[in-house]
């Protein structure tokens, strides 16, 4: 044991060390997100509860009217969910409940930030996915996921709950959540069956149930009815990708960021609109049938009201920012005061962003447990043989031995190319901004047009948005793999002709060397190694989170936990493709090798071209609507958004790649291990138009 310390230090230490990191910042994201053991965090799957809700009937017979009372059954289930209990809730302390929900490709975590500021202020609240997304599975119609199953019955779940106060429920959804939140809403207000009296005669309410008496749309611009007795408001970026266009007073065409400025503003708040003089609804003010009323911060207003708010962000951030969050709190304190025994917290005190911080050490911690773990595995009896390779010696008699040689950085970095002249930065750089450009101005054609037509979505390929990514990163793969070919064959041709002329040049080595593995022994191990490296990583991520109730994440980038039968078949059939893009690039990473810069710098060379294209498009693309408040792609509205994990996901996958080749001198330990983890991430992280399948 002794000896084995000695020689593995470095790695054991490293792990360690990663281990311990994960510990303390899930053990940091836990207590803040619980407020120090105040706030109990459970993890809801498949819960019903049920409850009864009186309502009055009026029947009317000539000018006689009679008012009948009755009851109807209040069923309320939770499919996936994510409750805050704050501890002072109990049957003699009832507390306000606010059901959160998500947008689509979305699911139940991206509402933490709220969830989290709004328990802290003594709210229980739930977090749920909606149909099709996160832990919630698909189980109708491919545009199930569009509708708003999940939340109406979430809300009614809190309403049965004996520590949650039935006269103050709220509900708020993000985007096509909601859209969710204002069905909810007009469902609520409609008139049920009842059962009067006597327990058999059923006839309609005169009323809806009505037990939302809150909901916030975020990031959705339709608003459709509510009840007269429930407080509504809106959420909006200032400059929304895809929604909140509108006219103004004189019927003129408005854009998102002049929405306070519309007809459908005044409309929504039951202002007036008079031709020739200009709407101005004024951002966060709370107003009662077109007036506005004043408030302090943690007082119930005392009718139902109106509210747009309006945050300097863009669509996606209406979920993740400090200015949103505020409005969140600020409209639910509106609606429901603040909770008893629970002083007023300011809106700017937020502490969900620091729980982000630590959970975003914890994930790169988890991803750096890969070195440390391959290099101890490495060591084992059986998989030694992938550290070493077959040599070919000519002896002095001439006789060819075969002698095997250990792979050392040193080792596989001895065919670095050396750059003295310009020209020789020229030809080393050109190559990557080609692949770069190529890979940033081909999204459009992918996300809007190819992908739908050569990857259209099925029940083996059930994610539309990860089908038009798995076949563009392919595509891109390729690019980059036809590019390191000709660069290499040019080289070659070079070579050729100063060999001709007699010219001492730099020897060329083939790049496709790192395409090459000894035996099918070795295959077989270099799949059951990263195998077994992945499946530690996403025990951690399970482990961590039954332990701590609290994942890896950065926005939308997370190592999450998921429904493990439903997920791994289509995880796999995804793999291929991914797969492909990632060895394909793992050659590409490997041919970019310099001697005379640090491995660090060339790395760095090696993420930067991985993004650079990406990321400028995306900026064109923001830089466009900053400035113009439209797109400069209209069409990418979504298709944009949904690359943003894709950055830091490339600069990690490089990461890996170049580090593992250099313990294995071939590409296939790094291409796996990357297909692997972020195809699970990526499956796991969006939604499904149809259910999952295990053939």
């Amino acid at each position: 044991m002794k000896n084995f310390w000695s020689a593995h230090k470095k790695s054991l230490l490293w792990f360690i060390i990663g281990i311990i990191t994960i510990f303390v910042t899930s053990l940091t994201g836990s207590l803040l997100q619980n407020k120090g053991g105040q706030i109990k965090v459970s993890d809801l799957r498949n819960e019903t509860n049920t409850g009864t809700i009186t309502l009055k009937h009026v029947q009317k017979e000539g000018e006689t009217t009679t008012e009948l009372t009755g009851t109807a059954a209040i069923k309320g289930e939770v499919k996936s969910g994510i409750l805050f209990v704050p501890k002072q809730a109990s049957k003699d302390n009832k507390l306000p409940g606010i059901v959160l929900t998500h947008g689509y490709l979305n699911n139940r975590e991206l509402q933490l930030p709220f969830a989290i500021e709004l328990a802290r202020r003594g709210f229980v609240v739930l977090t749920v996915d909606r149909e099709g997304h996160g832990n919630f599975e698909n189980t109708g119609s491919q545009n199930a996921m569009m509708a708003t199953r999940g939340l109406y019955e979430s809300a009614k779940y809190l309403y049965n709950l004996d520590f949650v106060d039935k006269n103050q429920i709220g509900i708020s959804g993000h985007s096509m959540g909601g859209y969710t939140t204002a069905m909810a809403l007009m469902t609520d207000s409609m008139p049920i069956d009842i059962t009067l009296e006597d327990g058999k005669t059923k006839v309609k309410s005169s009323t809806g149930p009505n037990i939302i008496k809150a909901g916030l749309i975020q990031g959705w611009s339709t608003f459709i009815t509510a009840s007269p007795n429930t407080s509504v408001g809106i959420l909006k970026a200032k400059d929304d990708e895809f929604f909140f266009n509108s006219k103004d007073e004189n019927g003129k065409p408005t854009i998102s960021r002049e929405y306070l400025h519309s007809q459908d503003a005044a409309k929504f708040v039951k202002a007036p609109i008079v031709a020739g003089q200009k709407i101005n609804i004024e951002n966060g003010k709370h107003y009662v049938n077109g007036q506005i009323v004043e408030n302090k911060l943690g007082e119930k207003i005392s009718s139902p009201f109106r509210v747009i708010y309006e945050a300097d962000e863009i669509h996606p951030l209406n979920h993740w920012s400090i200015p949103s969050t505020g409005y969140v709190i600020d409209f639910f304190y509106s609606a429901f005061g603040t909770p008893s025994i629970q002083g007023v917290i300011g809106t700017g005190n937020q502490i969900w962003w620091i729980k982000e911080i630590f959970s975003f050490i914890g994930m790169l911690s988890l991803l750096s447990l890969i070195f440390p773990s391959v290099s101890l595995l490495l060591a084992a009896p059986i998989f030694k043989s992938l550290k070493t390779r077959t040599k070919k010696v000519v002896e002095e008699d001439g006789t060819i031995k075969l002698m095997n040689e250990e792979i050392t950085p040193e080792l596989v970095s001895r065919n670095d190319v050396s750059l003295k002249k310009w020209y020789d930065y020229l030809i080393y750089l050109l190559p990557g901004v080609v692949c770069t450009i190529f890979s940033g101005f081909v999204i459009e054609w992918f996300a809007t047009d190819l992908g739908d037509r050569w990857f259209p979505n099925t029940q083996l390929y059930p994610q539309d948005t990860t089908n038009w990514v798995a076949l563009w990163s392919l595509v891109c793969g390729l690019f980059a793999f036809a590019v390191v070919f000709l660069v290499y064959e040019s080289k070659k041709a070079t070579s050729f002709f100063l060999n001709k002329k007699g010219i001492e040049h730099e020897a060329i080595h083939s790049p496709f060397d790192v395409l090459h593995i000894s035996s099918f022994k070795n295959v077989a191990k270099t799949i059951l190694l990263a195998l077994i490296i992945v499946v530690g990583l996403f025990l951690i991520v399970f482990i961590n989170w039954s332990i701590f109730t609290v994942d890896f994440r950065l926005w939308t980038l997370a190592f999450k936990v998921f429904n493990v039968p439903e997920l791994i078949p289509t995880t796999l059939r995804y793999f291929v493709f991914f797969f492909g893009f990632y060895l394909l690039s793992g050659v590409a990473n490997q041919t970019y090798r310099v001697k005379n810069l640090p491995e660090w710098a060339t790395i760095a060379i090696n993420a930067f071209f991985n993004i650079f294209g990406i990321a400028l498009v995306i900026t064109i693309q923001y830089a466009t609507f900053k400035s113009t408040g439209v797109l400069w792609q209209g069409s990418m509205a979504l298709g944009y958004i949904v690359l943003f994990p894709i950055l830091p996901i490339l600069i990690f996958a490089t990461i890996i790649s170049r580090e593992l080749y250099k313990k294995t001198g071939n590409v296939y330990l790094g291409s796996l291990i990357n297909a692997l983890i972020w195809t699970m991430v990526t499956v796991s992280g969006t939604a499904a138009s149809f259910s999952y399948v295990l053939g």
